[in-house]
């Protein structure tokens, strides 16, 4: 196992140091843990930064989808001709919203208590302040409120939330030109 000619370089020894003293390599040391602390201090920082933002964001389209599917519901039983539609409405927000809130949760590396608690009481609010259901032309208006924020924010994410946005914001245009005729 000799070497080929021509592989090694000729360098001269006295370019090359002969030993690091201890303290020379004491710096050195110092200075990578220093480096390497900063880097994962500040990626730790803007990771934290992100998913609070990425979690608001998800957080204001679940309370959408809940607002949705509660005033689709509600509409059920005051227009029978649609109920139908209303129900498709309501399923699809629905399912909406649970896709939001496991996304939520697998952002925040697992359920988040604050969204949780959302979750369980953001629910019953419109019912609660609403004593009736609103007209077929609000839901339809929240639809496309709907529509138009989840676009927005799928503009701003990418990969599967991108994805989910996209999907949500089609769901909600269609439901509320086609499906509610």
């Amino acid at each position: 196992m000799g070497l080929e000619p021509g592989t090694m370089r000729n360098v001269p020894m006295s370019s090359l140091p002969r030993s690091l003293s201890r303290r020379t390599a004491f710096r050195m040391t110092a200075s990578v843990a220093l480096a390497t602390a900063g880097l994962v201090t500040s990626a730790a920082c803007s990771s934290s930064d992100d998913t609070a933002a990425t979690v608001d964001t998800l957080t204001m389209h679940l309370r959408l989808a809940k607002r949705d599917a509660a005033a689709a519901g509600a509409l059920i039983a005051v227009l029978p001709d649609l109920a139908d539609s209303l129900i498709v409405v309501q399923s699809e927000r629905s399912a909406h919203a649970v896709a939001l809130q496991t996304e939520i949760d697998r952002v925040a590396g697992g359920p988040a208590e604050s969204s949780t608690a959302e979750s369980s009481t953001a629910a019953p609010a419109p019912t609660a302040v609403q004593s009736a259901p609103p007209p077929l032309d609000e839901l339809r208006t929240y639809l496309s409120e709907s529509q138009r924020a989840a676009v927005d924010s799928a503009r701003n994410e990418s990969g599967y939330r991108a994805g989910l946005l996209g999907s949500i914001s089609a769901a909600c245009a269609v439901e509320s030109a086609m499906v509610l005729t």
